[in-house]
């Protein structure tokens, strides 16, 4: 399966009063976003399903994900996808949405960069930055074998070597 790790895009700064679960994108971090998934868009970026995280920032570049790849699918709210998801928290999403043969999780670091490092079999190899999205083609059924890397969007900049990385 196409498996598209996304991290939300650039939010306000952590403030005393707004709470974290509604920490909302800036206008830059949208902008900047909505420019890549034109790029995504044409890079052939097409999931089955995009699921986000509840987080208000989650929530809002899921959509303009959406927007930006003229999405016409599910865009469901997963609670599994809140800081603290990984492996576990894939397959259950997974579960939850048999037959999907492409998925895109909008959600967190440092959970994402994890994840992707755990099937890639590669500590610390790939770091999300803020609106960065990782593709990469992973045979759910064998979980224990390697996911195959993709490319990586980050900063405006498609990343498609694999030597880029260690021991990818």
């Amino acid at each position: 399966m196409l498996l598209f790790l996304v991290r939300h895009a650039k939010a306000v700064e952590r403030a005393f009063d707004i709470p974290e679960n509604h920490r909302f994108l800036t206008p830059d971090g949208r902008e900047r976003f909505r420019e890549a998934t034109q790029k995504l868009r044409k890079k052939g970026m097409e999931p089955d399903i995009i699921v986000t995280s509840p987080l208000v920032r989650a929530v809002q570049t899921a959509e303009v994900l959406a927007e930006g790849l003229s999405f016409r699918g599910q865009l469901p709210v997963d609670e599994t996808l809140a800081p603290g998801f990984d492996l576990d928290g894939l397959n259950r999403l997974l579960s939850r949405h048999p037959g999907v043969k492409s998925m895109a999780c909008v959600g967190h670091e440092p959970d994402l960069s994890e994840l992707g490092n755990q099937l890639l079999q590669t500590p610390d190899a790939v770091i999300l930055r803020k609106g960065a999205v990782l593709a990469l083609e992973w045979n759910r059924n064998a979980p224990n074998e390697k996911a195959d890397f993709l490319w990586l969007h980050s900063k405006g900049v498609f990343h498609t070597d694999s030597q880029r990385f260690k021991d990818l």
